[in-house]
């Protein structure tokens, strides 16, 4: 099986794609008929089954244009048991689809409970069953402050997997502890950037690329070309495209001499193209998948025009 990093860029080439979709559910941006049926059956499986119901649209309608799927953990979390079960339910349907996931969740601990993490969200089986890991995506964001001690457990539970280590995020006050200037030169992201970059050397795909990548905010376009410079060899995932205000030129900044190298990380831009009250009847399915779709291809198309996808070495 190849590893994770060579595994996105051969999708991204099958389907001329930069795009990444954040699975990110907040009920109350949903279709109207969606929010009117809990409102009418406010219980947990209810809930489950709505927030699974619009996930489902989503990748019906964006699997042909995207790389991969994002999902956001917080946003399941915040439903309590519903929730985590509409997630399990999601990623159950992403791998029967064959579909890249990204788990974005942003763990790390020490050693011994990073393994614990590791083995919850990347490892092929249940630690004391053997049963399938429900829960197993294909990489995981993870926080690399705490160091290469904190990072290796990840590794070790499934080699082809995939980490994104946070380097510079896309908020507005990431710049509070990240832009911070070193005694030694360069800002904390950039030492980050550097660490991704010597801890990815033991995971190099055949494409040149490591399994271990950076999260770099597209909100930060200046920063995503020192980065890339420090880390040639990392997939960058930029989120901040859309609502954030993050600029398209960042993709095309990060992305590489081969044009492989960074992909958008889209959620809110690419799931909520309509207002709630636009899909208030039963109809709401064929017009949301419409509009959704849409969203996908107009940002792919437009970092296509900024970016030129490379070729299969």
């Amino acid at each position: 099986m190849s590893g994770f990093a060579d595994r996105l860029i051969d999708r991204g080439l099958l389907l001329r794609s930069h795009v990444i979709v954040g699975l990110d559910p907040s009920v109350e941006k949903f279709p109207r008929f969606l929010q009117d049926q809990l409102r009418a059956e406010p219980t947990e499986s209810c809930l489950e089954e709505t927030i699974f119901a619009f996930n489902r649209v989503v990748i019906e309608a964006v699997e042909r244009h995207v790389v991969g799927f994002k999902p956001q953990a917080a946003f399941y979390e915040q439903y309590g048991l519903a929730g985590f079960k509409a997630l399990q339910r999601t990623l159950i349907l992403l791998r029967e689809r064959d579909l890249l996931i990204i788990m974005d969740a942003k763990r790390n601990d020490v050693s011994h409970t990073a393994g614990a993490y590791a083995t919850a969200w990347l490892a092929p089986h249940h630690p004391l069953f053997k049963t399938p890991n429900l829960l197993q995506s294909d990489a995981l964001t993870v926080n690399g402050y705490l160091g290469s001690d904190g990072v290796w457990p990840f590794l070790e539970v499934n080699p082809q997997a995939g980490l994104f280590v946070l380097a510079k995020t896309s908020n507005p006050s990431s710049g509070e502890l990240q832009d911070l200037p070193l005694a030694a030169g360069g800002s904390v992201a950039e030492k980050m950037a550097e660490l991704a970059h010597a801890w990815g050397r033991v995971v190099i795909g055949e494409h040149g690329y490591s399994n271990i990548g950076l999260v770099v905010g597209a909100t930060y376009p200046e920063v995503a070309t020192r980065l890339r410079q420090l880390a040639p060899q990392a997939l960058f995932l930029m989120p901040g495209i859309g609502v954030q205000g993050g600029a398209l030129d960042a993709i095309a900044a990060a992305a590489g001499k081969d044009h492989v190298g960074a992909y958008a990380a889209s959620s809110r831009g690419v799931l909520y193209p309509f207002q709630p009250d636009e899909l208030s009847d039963s109809h709401w399915r064929s017009l949301a998948m419409q509009r959704i779709e849409q969203a996908a291809i107009d940002l792919k198309e437009a970092i296509l025009n900024l970016v030129p996808f490379g070729q299969k070495r």
